[in-house]
């Protein structure tokens, strides 16, 4: 994925990067690549990591990426030089109502029924989980080498 970065910023048409509360989201991609899978609209720490917000128009395209593992991820701690790959997995955040906490569910989990009358949900969400934490010098690189490339780091 290093090399993926390192090459790519030659090749890449750059996005303004998203402010996602504490974090910044660079989206990148090559040249001539054509519209990305998916953008990130957000970014939630929790104890085991990141939850990763997408915006997309088709989840079943992203969890292909994610199950066959062309979508890869890396944590780069830049202080240390070590580079480490992360696994990713997608999940939904379910909401039965507007002003309910959310329930996180795998990506194959079922929905939940939302009352006894077996409302559909409010609101669903979908989001890549990335076991890592970042902060000063660590930031998490996504992509597809060598199509796109997502950098998150912590403000």
């Amino acid at each position: 994925m290093k090399q993926l970065l390192c090459v790519s910023i030659l090749l890449i048409l750059a996005t303004a990067p998203i402010r996602a509360a504490d974090y910044v989201v660079e989206e990148m991609r090559e040249e001539g690549t054509p519209n990305l899978p998916f953008s990130i609209a957000r970014v939630e720490p929790f104890p085991g990591g990141l939850r990763l917000f997408l915006s997309t128009n088709d989840i079943v395209a992203v969890a292909s990426l994610v199950s066959s593992g062309a979508l890869q991820g890396q944590l780069s701690d830049n202080v240390a030089e070590i580079e480490t790959i992360v696994p990713l997995s997608l999940g939904k955040a379910v909401w039965c109502a507007q002003d309910s906490a959310p329930l996180y569910l795998g990506y194959e989990d079922s929905l939940p029924a939302c009352s006894d009358t077996a409302q559909p949900p409010e609101r669903v969400e979908f989001f890549l989980v990335a076991p890592v934490s970042l902060g000063p010098g660590r930031d998490l690189a996504l992509g597809k080498d060598p199509d796109y490339l997502w950098l998150i780091e912590e403000r």
